[in-house]
């Protein structure tokens, strides 16, 4: 869909653009790959790993708010459950698994990288804001999307979940901008683009462009009517004046 209005013109002009990460900048991880890990987490740490593997997808909320406590805590947390008693080895074996599972999903990004160049050289400010576990806030400094944004707000650091407005005004006070300014884009996850709409930021869906619209997504926003984005680039229809301007 245009992100323009049928005559050419421009609706609104935004200053930034707060943006979603997993499903929109990057893929949901395989769940094959994913299951294949959480196995190896387990046997490192010798449990069971069908119910770790169970007791870690069950979790993703309490991880994403950071209510388990550091990545190392919630690994030894579940393995204690299944009966194990991993040694700090073990335990940090299994962190390290963890991580570069993770570092191999972050790095994923070639697909969007184009659009979010563009958007910087357009004049936009970026912001991530994104409900994630520890896993992404320890590395984000590590991507290559790191250097693109301006700041992140992760859920693991700021204790809640979108759709918490919190979340998104802690991303536009680290802007200094009002919402009115200010873009949100998302998969449509965790019902994000109403909770943006619900605190004046303008919606636009938009998902990894190698990833299925199938996908299930946790509490979508299935109600949700806004603008569908083909491309990041749409975006490029509301840049701020000033940097259109010779």
């Amino acid at each position: 869909m245009s992100a323009t209005r049928d005559d050419g013109t421009n609706p609104r002009e935004f200053d930034a653009i707060l943006i979603d990460l997993w499903g929109t900048l990057l893929p949901y991880a395989d769940e094959t790959a994913r299951e294949r890990n959480l196995a190896e987490m387990a046997w490192a740490m010798d449990v069971d790993p069908t119910g770790f593997t169970m007791a870690w997808i069950d979790s993703i909320g309490e991880r994403c708010r950071g209510s388990l406590g550091s990545l190392e805590a919630t690994i030894e947390r579940f393995a204690r459950a299944l009966g194990g008693r991993p040694s700090s080895d073990a335990i940090r074996q299994a962190t390290e698994l963890r991580l570069d599972f993770s570092r191999s999903t972050l790095d994923r990004v070639e697909p969007i990288l184009p659009g979010l160049d563009a958007l910087r050289r357009s004049g936009f400010r970026l912001a991530i804001v994104s409900d994630s576990t520890e896993e992404t806030a320890r590395l984000w400094r590590e991507t290559r999307l790191s250097s693109r944004f301006d700041l992140a707000v992760f859920s693991f650091e700021e204790k809640v979940c979108k759709p918490d407005p919190r979340m998104y005004a802690k991303a536009l006070s680290g802007l200094g901008l009002p919402p009115v300014r200010c873009a949100y884009v998302g998969d449509g996850g965790s019902r994000e683009l109403t909770g943006a709409e619900s605190v004046g930021l303008t919606a636009f869906q938009y998902r990894y462009p190698d990833q299925s619209r199938d996908v299930p997504r946790f509490d979508e926003d299935v109600h949700w009517r806004g603008t569908q984005l083909a491309d990041l680039r749409d975006l490029l229809a509301f840049a701020p004046r000033r940097a259109r301007e010779p």
